[in-house]
């Protein structure tokens, strides 16, 4: 790569990653509060929480795939200043998102004990949860939208905006988790549901700021009814070819990780504790580096959109030494501070020393998590290469990862900490695959070439 080039690249990465950055950290640390806080009204709050944060992942997980599909076809016609189209795309991100969060949100809200029931056993969590869930239920939709526009903004390198608007919620949130879940300022003590309401409210002003400011400052995406619903059937087409693997991916790995969760809850309260506090740390350190993925998915997107393929690959090699390199030096960190940490909630002595161990493994495999969230969620899908992502991230969950946990758990009967520790080789896996695959050049693909708006 030239001096020009390299010049540019990290230009571009402080422009694009740094915003995203932080945003993902900021959504971090508003679990983090919400956990914290909760976590003083003792396991069984916090296990609730935990298992609410798995069902609401399961929706999350299929808008996020969605919200990728949009981000891929933006950030190339992007690349090609083909303005029309993205509003096509962002009308499509819409309709099928608002279908998916309804349904959900029905589902969740009317049957949330149902819901729970699939991850324990445990009358308390089943008689005391499920407030906590139906309530949260009610911020699917508000996410959705948030989701959609903000997918259009960054693929537009429009990042700020979605960065200040989180800056903002967050605060919001935390404000009314310190006045509604322990009554201060007078307001009602409500605990549990209280955290809950904080976190919708949250949610509904964060999503009426993002579009409020889209269509005030007139950034991509702030068109009129019919441009948004005016999708061409070229274009539909192939958003559906590539973005339903996307979709596919990202719900088959929520399905193994929700396997993940019953196994763990259903090992005992303690261990479904232990591993719900690291949920915070891991979501803090993956929103760390997650803004290399999204830089690298737009990065690359752009190049290959303006059929630049070469200076796409160099960047993608580039983006994945920065990230495996930069993870490593977080991983030393967050294991040397794991004590410390994991001391920051009232928890039994048994999650306590469970919860430490569980750190540990997570430090540890760090570095192969976000290789592989560079080159599968960012690198390989701004090319399209969907399919190929779906067959390897399906087949390292369903063939090693989740027959491994049950036998382990279940069958041999280990600890929850090396449960964890063998069903993270299946990134490892991952990661070999991957690499593979860019060393190939199969994935460098300009999906915007033959469409006109």
């Amino acid at each position: 790569m030239s001096d020009e080039l390299k010049k540019d690249f990290y230009k571009n990465v402080y422009k694009i990653a740094l915003p995203v950055t932080l945003q993902s950290l900021i959504m971090s640390l508003l679990t983090l509060t919400d956990q914290l806080m909760v976590g003083q009204l003792g396991d069984v709050a916090i296990a609730s929480v935990g298992m609410a944060t798995k069902i609401y992942g399961v929706i999350s997980v299929v808008l996020a795939g969605l919200a990728a599909g949009v981000s891929i076809y933006a950030a190339q016609f992007w690349g090609k200043q083909d303005r029309k189209s993205i509003s096509q795309l962002l009308g499509i991100g819409l309709l099928a998102g608002f279908a998916l969060s309804f349904l959900f949100t029905l589902l969740v809200f009317f049957e949330p004990q149902l819901c729970l029931s699939l991850f324990t056993t445990d009358e308390r969590i089943l008689g005391e949860g499920y407030i906590f869930l139906q309530i949260i239920s009610l911020s699917y939709v508000p996410t959705m939208l948030t989701m959609m526009y903000s997918a259009i903004l960054r693929s537009t390198t429009h990042v700020k905006l979605p960065m200040f608007v989180s800056l903002f919620t967050v605060g919001l949130n935390i404000v009314l988790n310190y006045l509604l879940i322990f009554g201060n300022w007078g307001f009602p003590e409500l605990g549990l549901k209280g955290s809950a309401i904080a976190t919708l409210i949250a949610r509904v002003v964060e999503c009426a700021l993002i579009i409020g400011a889209v269509y005030k400052f007139r950034l991509p995406g702030s068109v009129d009814f019919g441009s948004l619903f005016g999708i061409s059937r070229p274009l539909l087409k192939k958003f559906i070819q590539t973005t339903y693997p996307i979709i596919l991916t990202e719900f088959i790995w929520v399905m193994g990780e929700t396997v993940y969760a019953m196994i763990y809850s259903r090992m005992g309260t303690s261990e479904m504790t232990a591993m719900t506090i690291t949920f915070p740390l891991q979501g803090i350190c993956i929103g760390l580096l997650s803004g290399l993925a999204s830089a690298g998915g737009v990065m690359v997107g752009n190049k290959l959109g303006a059929g630049e393929e070469e200076t796409a690959m160099q960047y993608a090699k580039r983006f994945i030494a920065l990230g495996i390199s930069v993870s490593l030096a977080v991983g030393l960190v967050i294991a040397v501070a794991s004590p410390w940490y994991v001391s920051f909630f009232n928890i039994s002595g048994e999650a306590h020393r469970l919860g430490i161990y569980l750190v540990w493994v997570f430090a540890a495999f760090l570095w192969v998590k976000v290789g592989n969230m560079i080159m599968a969620g960012g690198i390989l899908n701004s090319g399209g290469d969907s399919k190929f992502v779906f067959a390897m991230e399906s087949a390292a969950t369903w063939l090693i990862g989740v027959p491994s946990g049950l036998l382990l758990s279940f069958v041999f009967k280990q600890p929850v900490y090396l449960v964890y520790l063998v069903l993270s080789l299946e990134e490892v896996v991952r990661l070999g695959i991957g690499l593979a695959r860019i060393r190939s050049r199969k994935w460098i693909k300009n999906l915007v070439s033959d469409i006109a708006a």
